[in-house]
């Protein structure tokens, strides 16, 4: 790609085909939970597994802002760091063929380096099971539950096949926060339209529909959207937790507490809980090199993206 802003755009909309993924999204990933429940401890869950409403509570506010205010406003925040270690609760409902609603839990880190570095992991007892991943040029999981399968996709390349989980690695970024926007690239009016008080707004080529404060610029629900604007997948963002600055006397930078991933359609949820911010320089380049983590972790078998099922 010939500029940053286009490979971010071309991950983006990666992402939102594999999200088209309806039954069955998180099949392939639950079969280890499950047989790893003596471990994690299945339960039934209580209440609705996707609430009737994602929106928070409204707040008051008189008018829509300026478009580039709002994105200058959450610019701040998005570029103040460029290292981000955190570790994470992660856990997932979903219904069985039977109806029975299922929870299943464990421990992860999320781990983003500018431009495009991401890692996200599902981790049992210090023991990784899933490490999904990408850089600039491709993005990666490694399925370590029954299958011991690496999955691999080359951005240069069509996307043929799609990642086993309701979200790709590389889109973390932007549900964080993290990704800043270009002000001077604006909508088609409306630029900003207030529903229940909070400023929306769908930067152009991005295929992501914002919901942030009005004031802040803080995220509160994120909608990954196909190309005809409709939604694929709802990020319910809530809670607050600092992470340190990159450098010693850097910024500070603010992120969600807690991320809900909602695919359309599926009935399940993914549940992202940030609890523990590290020190940014524990962060290893080998955690965002495909063929280092493939010596590390050792599957038994890669699977090409790029090439048919």
């Amino acid at each position: 790609m010939k500029t940053r802003y286009a490979v971010l755009r071309l991950c983006v909309r990666s992402h939102v085909l594999a999200a088209r993924r309806r039954a069955g999204l998180l099949t392939h990933v639950l079969r280890g939970w499950v047989a790893l429940a003596v471990a994690l401890g299945g339960c039934t869950a209580r209440g609705p597994i996707v609430p009737r409403d994602l929106n928070p509570v409204p707040i008051p506010t008189a008018a829509a802002p300026d478009y580039a205010d709002l994105v200058r406003a959450y610019n701040a925040n998005a570029s103040a760091v460029d290292r981000v270690y955190v570790k994470t609760d992660v856990a997932l409902r979903w219904r069985e063929d039977d109806g029975r609603e299922r929870r299943e839990s464990g421990d992860g880190r999320l781990i983003f380096r500018r431009p495009l570095d991401t890692a996200l992991t599902v981790e049992v007892l210090g023991d990784v099971k899933i490490w999904a991943g990408s850089d600039d040029r491709a993005f990666w999981m490694f399925d370590l539950f029954d299958t011991e399968t690496a999955y691999h996709g080359d951005y240069g390349q069509p996307i043929r096949r799609r990642l086993p989980l309701p979200i790709q690695p590389e889109v973390m970024p932007y549900l964080l926060g993290l990704m800043p926007l270009d002000p001077d690239r604006r909508p088609a009016a409306p630029e900003v339209e207030l529903i229940n008080g909070y400023a929306v707004i769908e930067p152009p080529g991005l295929n992501l529909r914002m919901q942030m404060h009005p004031e802040t610029g803080r995220l509160t629900r994120v909608e990954l959207t196909d190309f005809a604007g409709a939604s694929v997948l709802s990020a319910v963002l809530t809670g607050e937790l600092t992470v340190p600055a990159s450098t010693p006397s850097g910024p500070t930078a603010t992120l969600p507490g807690t991320i809900e991933l909602y695919p359309q359609g599926d009935g399940s949820r993914m549940t992202v809980v940030l609890k523990s911010p590290q020190k940014p320089e524990r962060i290893r380049g080998t955690w965002f090199r495909f063929e280092d983590l493939r010596k590390k972790l050792r599957p038994a078998k890669v699977e090409s993206l790029n090439e048919p099922e």
